[in-house]
């Protein structure tokens, strides 16, 4: 329950900084996405469950405020969380290429299925115009700020891990017997 507390009020704190900060960032109407880095770091850091879960959240306060069509970023951050998961087991706290290329992939993915969605089916078939100005450049600051925060969100995976107060206390009573 602490953990998941903990992580509703770091989405946001997250939607906040993608708010407020991000328009005061923007180089060239560019902004990084500060949503999508947490599902993608909590899959990552915490496993598939609760980077379902961070995702469904950041979806939902990325839809209710910026997002036309309700439900499609959730879902979509839903995924990104779920495959993030998958490298739950196989990482380390050093190695950063492998969460910085889930962020990577993770924020072209949703730009370009959100290109599809938006502008496609609009009849909008200038799909290099749109990756060039908006997809890549997003994509490049998104994973710029979230170099800066990696170890920001790890160390709140580590404080708030479920088992971790019974392993304090395991430690402890076995050195004192």
């Amino acid at each position: 329950m602490k953990r998941k507390i903990c992580e509703l009020l770091v989405i946001f704190f997250f939607y906040l900084m993608q708010v407020c900060v991000a328009r005061v960032i923007a180089i060239a109407d560019i902004s990084p996405n500060w949503l999508i880095i947490l599902p993608v770091f909590f899959g990552f850091f915490c496993g598939k469950n609760d980077g379902m879960f961070v995702g469904f959240f950041s979806g939902l306060m990325y839809d209710l405020f910026f997002s036309g069509l309700f439900g499609f970023t959730a879902l979509i951050y839903i995924y990104i969380g779920y495959f993030s998961g998958f490298f739950y087991q196989k990482y380390e706290v050093r190695e950063i290429l492998i969460p910085l290329a889930l962020v990577l992939a993770a924020d072209f993915g949703y730009g370009f299925i959100s290109y599809i969605g938006n502008f496609l089916l609009h009849n909008r078939l200038n799909v290099g115009f749109f990756v060039s100005r908006f997809i890549l450049p997003e994509v490049v600051y998104t994973a710029i700020v979230s170099l800066v925060i990696y170890h920001l969100i790890h160390y709140i995976c580590i404080l708030t891990e479920p088992g971790r107060e019974r392993k304090k206390k395991g430690k402890i009573n076995e050195g004192s017997i």
